[in-house]
């Protein structure tokens, strides 16, 4: 303790003397420090910790699982109604406990827009540490048993943007799926129940009122609750484990063939089975992102703190000559470098202080999430900060040690070409092939946006209109056609086409399990199916590549019967690589049987399939329950929009949404991915910037030892141009290096980026070499141009005073 207390006083003495590489040292360090605690703060909130900010840890979220004979129908890990009213009639381990799911809605009556509306029971504002509103009250339980009229209640975001901060809002309606339905409270800002949306909550009993077909809430064989609760004092989660399992198996007895097992967690997102599988992948691919980022600038420190260290030759040759150990010399060097990144600690936090606002300001629709820095972030950020001192300090530590007594008392240095030189080179290799993973991910994104926003001029999108339709419970699926023959009739109409489904589905499809008939089971893979009508393929003009399209086919009645199926042309070359898809037949793990027909362009539809582009089209009923129709026609959108709008009033004035044409919805999906490019951009963007500035130092550095020797040089003939190849010549090694090293390394990056965007809206094709070798040849480019500016600084000093510098 002695001894490192002696190190820390000469440390900060040593960084009086030296105030601007110290200065500059620190907010390197702070800055890669505090970025990656930033990201950590809101990762950790987004994935990790309780979702509620009142009391966490008596927080509980109830999980089941189900095997048996007579598993009930599941939309997740959910409870039926029936056990969740028996769970929070008869649990003595829990206090209060309330049930909660999504459901899409339209809100609004004239220009409605579609939201995210929970419906919860009561107690939920309870559960999740509301104890007072900001204006109004909570649900009364005839309200939840639906006994009264419909009522709502809102968040305070929700009522700003949307309600224009009405101060007499209470008691006014709200039209959600054509019902008017009561404000009765508003919740305050950033309340943590606000999980989906921005914030409308409406009591569960009225699940019948927010989708069609059958009711869940009163079949006791659908599983759609999600169940949280709060454990009383006292109470243990394993106590509450082992009563909650007791009444679960009372339960299965009234359900015969099921037995179900019940667990408790803190309800954090890592714990949903549907978001584990890509959080898995989510949080190495950003931490290391950000880690990557960091390393660069550990990097540069380093190469800072090496320069440094020349100049300590001659003091550290004295302490060696007097007897210190080499071993104690390190303690010392690394003491000095941990003490740089901790003094950087204050940036480093307020860095990640601000994280989670910069993150609300990017995407204002996310849920509410705890993201404040919290002890294990303060606790990542400081096992950070002494990994990083160490990272930094660790090579000029070893290199000081390396040189031999004699030059190093003299204060010589070795200055010829090539030596003393390997981890300068490895570190720009290091930084220059960790530049090139960044910035490659931030081309993809960036293509990803663009192919978004820039659909193929062939469709003319701005002269297709999307007219979305999902009607009430209660309509007749047959009015689809008449809707559309109505829709046919309005002026400038050319053709009309739909997609059959309501909300998401019928943007995204479902996505079976396919493999081609007869092949193992182990083939398959996800393959999201979009259910179009037989003239969809002539409204996006969209010529077949191969086979044909669905004209003059009829949907395929009854589960036996093989159905036609087009599929996308990265299918096709997926699992037909040399020879022709039409005619062979797939089979789906649900036991669906289809036939390839055509083989079409990927980017066809306003549909998604995985990121590499592999979709398919199946062929829609002629009289769907809901879907979206695309309209091709001629002359003023506007009109056409006001039109089809006066059409879709007249015949279900409860379902009345705005049209938009193509062009305007491929806009307003890529303004939604717009902030992940942000980020993504400018992770690159700093990772760039730090190498350049890197490779600039460690080449002017190399020239100020070399000054002598290039003298030398020119007064024996040498011309600038040979000065300046010699500089880039020497330097070009590791910027090759470290090319190859990213190329490398992209390789288990590209294989994560498409796991998590497998189902992504988003064309981000990782698999596709041709950015790669675009950002390798610019990251080239600019790296020379870098190396540039002091070649030809050194390629201007005169012979004479070149020669005067030793």
């Amino acid at each position: 303790m002695d001894s490192l207390g002696r190190d820390l006083r000469f440390a900060l003495r040593l960084i009086r003397r030296t105030p601007v590489l110290s200065i500059a040292t620190v907010i390197t360090l702070a800055l890669g420090i505090g970025l990656n605690a930033g990201v950590f703060t809101v990762l950790s909130g987004l994935l990790l910790r309780p979702r509620v900010t009142v009391s966490p840890d008596s927080f509980v979220h109830l999980q089941p699982a189900y095997t048996g004979t007579n598993v009930p129908r599941l939309e997740s890990p959910q409870f039926s109604t029936r056990d969740y009213l028996a769970l929070r009639d008869r649990a003595t381990t829990l206090g209060p406990v309330t049930a909660w799911t999504v459901r899409g809605t339209r809100i609004g009556e004239t220009a409605p827009f579609r939201e995210l509306t929970l419906l919860v029971s009561c107690g939920f504002f309870e559960v999740y540490g509301l104890d007072r509103f900001e204006r109004g009250r909570g649900f009364r339980p005839e309200e939840c048993a639906g006994r009264t009229a419909p009522v709502a209640i809102v968040s305070d975001e929700f009522w700003r943007r949307y309600l224009d901060a009405d101060a007499d809002i209470l008691d006014k309606p709200l039209v959600v799926n054509g019902r008017p339905f009561t404000i009765v409270g508003v919740t305050p800002a950033a309340f943590s129940g606000r999980l989906r949306g921005e914030g409308v909550w409406i009591p569960y009993a009225w699940e019948s009122a927010m989708t069609r077909g059958p009711s869940a809430f009163d079949d006791p064989g659908t599983a759609w609750l999600w169940v949280d609760g709060r454990l009383k004092p006292g109470v243990t989660s394993a106590a509450a484990v082992s009563e909650l399992n007791v009444l679960m198996r009372q339960q299965d007895t009234l359900v015969p063939g099921r037995v179900s097992a019940v667990t408790v967690n803190n309800g954090a997102l890592i714990y949903e089975p549907a978001a584990r599988p890509v959080a898995m992948f989510v949080m190495p691919l950003v931490l290391g992102s950000v880690g990557l980022v960091l390393l660069i600038a550990c990097g540069n420190v380093t190469l800072l703190l090496l320069s440094r260290a020349v100049a300590r030759r001659r003091e550290i040759g004295i302490r060696l000559a007097i007897g210190c150990s080499r071993g104690r010399l390190v303690q010392m060097l690394l003491t000095e470098s941990v003490l740089l990144a901790a003094l950087g600690i204050p940036l480093s936090l307020w860095l990640a202080w601000q994280a989670p606002g910069v993150m609300r300001r990017s995407f204002p629709m996310m849920p509410t999430y705890p993201m404040n820095p919290d002890t294990t972030v303060f606790s990542y950020l400081i096992a950070a900060s002494l990994v990083a001192g160490l990272t930094a300090g660790m090579a000029p530590a070893i290199e000081s040690l390396r040189q031999r007594l004699t030059p190093m008392l003299a204060g010589q240095e070795i200055t010829r070409i090539g030596r003393r030189r390997g981890i300068r080179d490895v570190l720009i290799a290091a930084q220059i092939g960790m530049s090139l993973v960044l910035l490659a991910g931030t081309v993809l994104f960036l293509r990803g946006e663009r192919a978004i926003a820039l659909r193929d001029p062939a469709v003319d999108a701005p002269h297709v209109m999307l007219v979305t339709y999902e009607p009430p419970r209660e309509t007749s699926a047959a009015i689809m056609p008449a809707m559309s023959a109505r829709l046919q009739q309005l002026p400038g109409v050319r053709s009309i086409a739909y997609i059959s489904g309501s909300g998401d589905a019928s943007i995204y499809g479902d996505a079976p399990q396919l493999n081609v008939r007869g092949q193992l089971i182990e083939a398959r893979r996800i393959v999201p199916i979009t259910a179009v009508s037989a003239s969809y393929f002539d409204v996006m003009r969209e010529p077949m590549l191969q086979g044909r399209g669905f004209a003059g086919m009829i949907a395929s009645q009854g589960g036996a019967a093989v159905s036609p199926l087009v599929i996308s042309d990265a299918l096709a070359r997926l699992w037909w690589t040399n020879g022709s898809a039409i005619g062979a037949e797939l089979e789906a793990n649900d036991g669906r049987r289809f036939e390839v027909v055509g083989v079409v362009h990927a980017d066809v539809a306003f549909s998604a399939g995985t990121a590499d582009s592999v979709m398919a089209w199946a062929l829609a009923p002629t009289a769907p329950a809901s879907g979206t129709f695309f309209i091709r026609f001629d002359g003023d959108a506007l009109t056409l929009q006001s039109a089809a709008h006066g059409v879709l009033r007249a015949m279900t004035p409860n379902a009345a949404a705005v049209p938009t044409t193509l062009a305007a919805a491929d806009a307003d999906l890529a303004s939604r991915f717009m902030p992940f490019v942000k980020m993504v951009g400018s992770l690159g963007i700093t990772a760039i910037v730090l190498a350049l500035v890197g490779v600039y130092g460690v080449v002017s550095f190399a020239i100020g030892r070399r000054t002598r020797e290039i003298g030398v040089r020119m007064a024996l003939g040498a011309t600038r141009f040979d000065i300046v190849r010699m500089v880039l010549s020497s330097s070009a090694p590791p910027i090759a290096a470290g090319i190859g090293a990213g190329l490398i390394l992209l390789i288990p990056a590209t294989v994560a980026l498409t796991r998590v965007f497998e189902h992504a809206p988003v064309p981000l094709h990782p698999m596709d070499p041709v950015p790669y070798a675009a950002v390798a040849v610019l990251l080239a480019f600019v790296a020379f141009a870098t190396m540039l500016v002091p070649a030809k600084r050194a390629s201007g000093v005169p012979p004479s005073e070149a020669l005067r510098t030793e």
